[in-house]
């Protein structure tokens, strides 16, 4: 067994019941109860790390002593907290980093990881007091500045946040993730001046889809939708299930609808108009249910981007025979969605045509039926 023991004491407010199996108001409303929960939590948590430990909680605060079996304490849970990080496994490795916050308050290893898990999982006031205790202890820390500037920008604070980022960027100014995130906010009210730093960034990051995304949207901001097609087409086939590629689609599909609007200086475009009644009708005899599946058909393949400027006919669907454009496609999916959920945004606005349609629709209904 190792000599050197673990310890450390932590204020029983600051301990987050709900990683107790039992509900928080019985626990305070037994005190016997608490005390032999949280023994028995700790008590579980370094048994799996080897050797003994002593859980007691008392004078509202709970105290803990662990003996390991080998090795350094400290190193054993510090990497033991950086394993279930990688993995993404925040709830295991939230004790193990409060529990060496604790005992060594001032680890810059410890406030660095732990501020950026307190960050990530949106507690940004607590990440903001350990980031900042960082910056203080290290004022060189660069990557300790980007991480309190992520911090404060997600709490909402963006001037304090933008100079968080510019302090680490005069230590090194090759840090990607601060030029990437002093761009985001720089973006806002100067996007020819974010411009730049986007460029930088996406050369050192080129796989980052936060990085394309905000590279690609500062292109549309500045006009450059030719520019910015490509760098959102990259972010979306990176991940393409992930948010940001969800947000890359939507500015490519405005992208796309602002160029077919151009085509006819913002007016009704004939052949949407023709492919929305071809979708009523199609519908019609389909029936509810198959026009349905069509439409959820389409829905899916245009989570990898449907191409409504190009009029080749290079999409085929399972549900529907023949060929079709994109915006065939979406015109078909535009007048689905529409009974499905009439008020849901179908991402593209062909309210124009759609209602043409209908009239259109509604005239041949009318001729037929005398």
């Amino acid at each position: 067994m190792n000599d050197q023991p673990f310890s450390f004491t932590l204020r029983l407010e600051d301990f987050d019941l709900g990683r107790l199996p039992i509900s928080a108001d019985a626990l305070r409303a037994n005190p016997d109860l608490l005390a032999e929960a949280i023994s028995q939590y700790y008590s579980d948590i370094f048994r799996k790390l080897g050797g003994t430990a002593n859980v007691a909680v008392t004078q509202g605060a709970v105290h803990v002593t662990w003996h390991p079996e080998t090795g350094a304490a400290r190193d054993l849970l510090f990497h033991r907290a950086l394993a279930l990080l990688k993995n993404g496994n925040y709830r295991e490795a939230d004790p193990l980093l409060q529990s060496l916050h604790a005992r060594f308050p001032d680890d810059n290893e410890v406030l660095f990881n732990y501020g950026m898990m307190l960050s990530d999982q949106g507690r940004l006031d607590q990440a903001c007091r350990l980031l900042s205790h960082l910056v203080e202890l290290v004022p060189d820390h660069s990557h300790g500045w980007t991480a309190l500037g992520v911090a404060l920008s997600r709490s909402g604070n963006k001037p304090h946040a933008a100079e968080a980022f510019q302090a680490a960027l005069k230590l090194d100014p090759s840090n990607a993730h601060a030029m990437r995130n002093a761009a985001a906010i720089l973006a806002e009210s100067a996007p020819a001046e974010a411009l730049p730093l986007f460029q930088k960034a996406a050369a050192v990051l080129p796989n980052d889809q936060q990085t394309l995304l905000g590279y690609g949207t500062c292109l549309l901001r500045l006009g450059r939708s030719d520019d910015a097609d490509p760098v959102l087409t990259k972010c979306i086939e990176i991940n393409p299930l992930s948010d940001l590629a969800e947000h890359a689609r939507t500015a490519r599909t405005r992208l796309a609808h602002a160029s077919m609007r151009s085509n006819v200086a913002g007016g009704l475009r004939p052949d949407v108009v023709m492919y929305c009644l071809g979708a009523l009708q199609k519908f019609q005899a389909l029936g509810s249910a198959k026009a349905r599946a069509v439409t959820f058909e389409i829905a899916m393949l245009g989570h990898n981007g449907l191409d409504i400027n190009d009029p080749a006919q290079k999409y085929t669907l399972k549900s529907l025979p023949g060929k079709f454009s994109g915006l065939h496609l979406v015109s078909i999916m535009y007048v689905g969605m529409k009974a499905i959920a009439p008020d849901r945004d179908a991402g593209i606005d062909l309210s124009g045509e759609y209602s043409e349609a209908n009239k259109l629709f509604d005239m041949e209904r009318r001729h037929g039926s005398q």
